[in-house]
């Protein structure tokens, strides 16, 4: 977990700013610049292998290894690890995020007890909390629903009487605990689970406000009294603290909608499946939310833009650079992947901001230790488990990846289906397991009903077509997609990954590469043979009836690399193995 802001960004030295075309110059002297002309990207195998060594360093900690230069509760540092693991590998079995679900089920038990307790001054309850909810939603929202809300409603009754969060028993608010608080509201919004949207109004109208009039924010800014913006103390600012702020307006604003429905980010990843929004069972309710955000909304989208704005320039001319002592730079690099993650939503024409990432993987990639670690070999006043966490999260573009997610509609933001993932709608910001259209096929009636195991998979036509209509044909091939992303059906799973095979359409592919990893032969082969008929790559070589996880993830990777060839913006948002 973070600690107080002690250390600020030492001076320039005249290179280009940090965050568009940034240089990170450290103490050693060492000046890393992007060797390659080509944009990286999470699927890029030179960065997927820096986060496959530092999960296998993870993996390789004990328990209490995990707990060492523990600045909160001992609970902490094993929910931020086991989070970024999860991200990471999607697996909520691991053993390593076992751990982090064993500590974040003490930490509210803990919690329950006594939670007067657990706030005493000083106390970083906020940043535990905070984690506590994103680690308990991204593993099993339904099954610890209960210990989540007990976590959100005990987070935001935690607001101070100027809507800034920040230690127990202090007069001013911290930028950077905002940021954590902000991430929990909007993953409890996305998850479905209710939160009083007047307090996400008062968090953002606190952030704004106490900002620089230059742009800035400290660590404990002053709120001012009256009305307006005052003129900040420069002693707590460093670029952290900037970012910090700057992604929790971001991330608090999208939590009232201010950006617009996120459903428009899906526009820009091709091939995510989108049929899970088509019908809206309870428009009524749908509206009471709407109007709830409108009413809770203290500033608007142009004055939030404007504060943005403010940093942007105030970054233009005050460049990052690393002070050559202890610092807080790998958290301060997931703040800044959540910043631009938020930025694309905020100001569409910024996704186009790369060069922030090149220049984070480049930099990171000279800083990772022989053992996978990041934060061993230079100074951090984190962890190197912690400092790796933040890393991988990093590299793995985290953030965008759970607003894409947000944006397919699943379940109230991404998080699981029903059982019965086929018979889906959406009753204002939850997906419920109803029966939904009639038009659709007799075929794809029969998959995503009970008795999908008694389909004959041979009976299935060679000549079979799909609908000329390409909007019914869209609605056609997104259920198709369900089935063989979720279907408990092996029959099901069979048939659609056969049919997804032989549409020839691109924006199947990331569908068929998840299904590479099936534990069922004929899916995987299913797969594999549509893959290299819509590639035109009849050559490829295919995978061995009972391949290892390391043949699935290397034949994933490789059809994700000829994708990202043809669609480089594209976001994988299942990892498969």
């Amino acid at each position: 977990m973070r600690d107080r802001h002690t250390v600020p960004d030492a001076p320039s030295l005249a290179c280009p700013r940090f965050g568009l075309n940034f240089r990170l110059i450290f103490a050693c002297g060492l000046l890393l610049v992007c060797g390659r002309a080509s944009a990286y990207s999470p699927e890029d195998p030179e960065v997927r292998a820096m986060v496959d060594r530092g999960i296998a360093y993870l993996e390789g900690l004990s328990e209490d290894e995990l707990k060492l230069k523990n600045y909160g509760d001992p609970e902490g540092q094993p929910m931020v690890i086991a989070y970024a693991h999860l991200k990471a590998e999607g697996d909520p079995s691991a053993p390593l995020v076992q751990i982090g679900l064993r500590n974040a089920l003490g930490y509210v038990k803990k919690i329950r007890a006594n939670v007067a307790a657990s706030r005493h001054h000083g106390h970083k309850a906020t940043y535990e909390l905070s984690i506590a909810i994103m680690l308990l939603i991204e593993i099993d929202p339904r099954t610890h629903a209960e210990d989540i809300q007990f976590l959100a409603d005990t987070l935001l009754a935690d607001q101070m009487s100027h809507g800034g969060y920040g230690y127990h028993g202090e007069p001013h608010g911290d930028s950077s605990q905002v940021q954590y608080v902000t991430l929990a509201m909007w993953t409890l919004d996305r998850a479905g689970f209710q939160i009083d949207l007047d307090r996400v109004g008062r968090v953002v109208e606190w952030i704004v406000r106490v900002q620089d009039p230059t742009g800035y924010w400290t660590y404990k800014p002053h709120f001012p009294p009256g009305g307006g913006m005052i003129s900040q103390n420069r002693t707590q600012l460093s670029m952290s603290t900037c970012l910090a702020a700057g992604s929790a307006v971001l991330i608090a604003a999208d939590v009232l909608r201010q950006w617009g429905e996120t459903e428009g980010l899906e526009s820009k990843i091709e091939g995510l499946p989108k049929a899970v929004k088509m019908v809206a069972t309870n428009p009524g309710g749908e509206q009471k939310v709407v109007a709830a955000r409108k009413q809770a909304t203290r500033v608007p989208a142009e004055g939030i833009r404007a504060s943005i704005a403010r940093l942007e320039n105030y970054r233009s001319q005050n460049p990052f650079r690393r002070p050559g002592g202890p610092d807080w730079f790998y958290y301060m690099m997931y703040t800044l992947e959540r910043y631009e993650s938020f930025m694309e939503l905020a100001r569409p024409n910024a996704s186009g901001r790369t060069g922030w990432y090149d220049e984070g993987v480049t930099a990171l990639r000279g800083l990772q230790d022989s053992s996978g670690a990041w934060g061993a070999k230079d100074p951090s006043y984190n962890s190197a488990p912690v400092s790796t966490a933040f890393a991988i999260l990093f590299l793995i573009r985290s953030t965008k990846k759970s607003i894409a997610k947000a944006s397919r509609g699943t379940v109230a933001g991404g998080y699981r289906l029903p059982s019965d993932t086929t018979k889906i709608v959406v009753s204002g910001t939850q997906i419920q397991g109803e029966p939904t259209a009639n038009e659709v096929t007799d075929l794809l009636g029969l998959l995503e009903s009970d008795d999908a195991d008694q389909f004959d998979q041979k009976s299935l036509p060679e000549d079979l077509q799909l609908e000329p209509d390409p909007r019914r044909r869209r609605q056609q091939l997104d259920r198709l997609e369900r089935l063989v992303r979720g279907s408990q059906s092996w029959q099901a799973r069979r048939v659609a990954a056969k049919l997804l095979g032989k549409t020839d359409e691109l924006s199947v592919v990331p569908a068929l590469i998840f299904a590479l990893s099936d534990p069922d032969t004929v899916v995987r082969r299913s797969a594999a043979d549509g893959l290299r008929f819509i590639s035109r790559k009849f050559d490829e070589s295919i995978l061995p009836d009972k391949p290892t996880n390391q043949e699935i993830r290397a034949a994933q990777q490789k059809w994700r690399q000829w994708y990202l060839s043809i669609f480089p913006d594209h976001v994988f948002l299942d990892q498969g193995i």
